[in-house]
């Protein structure tokens, strides 16, 4: 008997089933921000390289025979463009579960399925020489300090409802790290993968002078969510795409963040 994961022996027969199926290329979205090391430049070009989360985006279009087109869009248009149908994939967050016109992964239980999803933590990031201490919660921090935030992220209202001081003001996450460089605010809110994602970065350019908080401020999920008539035409090849990123697609993600942080 096989030793391979139950995962992955779905995924071997789904790429079967789907080899001689057609792929037309597919429009994915994501945010046209510099937010290292998961996506790098400003705008509406593609860089090279585009960083590890813009590798992903390609290499979950490749598991199925399908070529990407990748398309930066600012963050409060992405979910639009994904319901509209101007994009077949974008990354999206639990939110997005019950919107019209978006489909994410399912599991046997008909919930959003967690293996074929990947961690969002958002991470906090504040000057050392003000002293909250690593340990300190970030919730109780902020109720009394100004954490930056960029001006389309979905945790807004968490963070408002949770009685935060929030400066909201910035479309990108470099401008919000300027700001804390200036003491125009407390601290920085970076949503992330895994918590020391942009540790390398943070060092590099600050040196020693920005030290990130060990807990996180929330933790949730994203998907690579699809159109919901895109899905329903392509449901096979759909499939396994998400089932490549449950198994093979997060071992490769992780190559990836290794490569562009500078890891060994």
């Amino acid at each position: 008997m096989s030793r391979l994961p139950k995962i992955a022996l779905l995924y071997l027969a789904m790429v079967t089933n789907c080899a001689s199926a057609a792929c037309a290329p597919l429009r994915m979205a994501y945010p046209d921000q510099h937010y290292p090391p998961y996506w790098l430049g400003t705008g509406e070009q593609v860089p090279e390289p585009p960083g590890a989360s813009a590798e992903l985006l390609r290499k979950f279009g490749a598991s199925a025979g399908c070529p990407v087109e990748l398309t930066r869009l600012p963050i409060a248009r992405i979910q639009a463009a994904l319901i509209d149908g101007q994009v077949a994939f974008a990354p999206q967050r639990t939110s997005a579960a019950g919107q019209p016109g978006i489909t994410l992964p399912r599991d046997k239980a008909g919930q959003p399925d967690l293996e074929r999803s990947l961690p969002q933590l958002l991470v906090v990031f504040v000057r050392a020489a003000d002293g909250p201490g690593r340990d300190a919660d970030p919730v109780r921090y902020f109720r009394e300090h100004t954490l930056a935030s960029v001006v389309a992220s979905s945790n807004l209202t968490r963070m408002r409802g949770d009685g935060l001081r929030v400066d909201s003001g910035a479309t990108n996450v470099t401008s919000n790290f300027e700001k804390l460089r200036l003491h125009r605010v407390d601290g920085v809110a970076v949503s992330m993968i895994s918590v020391g994602d942009m540790d390398g970065y943070v060092a590099a350019h600050y040196g020693k002078s920005f030290v990130r908080l060990n807990q996180p401020l929330y933790s949730d999920h994203i998907w690579l969510a699809a159109n919901a008539r895109y899905y329903a035409a392509h449901q096979a090849q759909v499939e396994t795409m998400w089932t490549w990123l449950a198994g093979p697609g997060k071992l490769q993600f992780a190559r990836l963040l290794k490569k562009y942080t500078g890891q060994p």
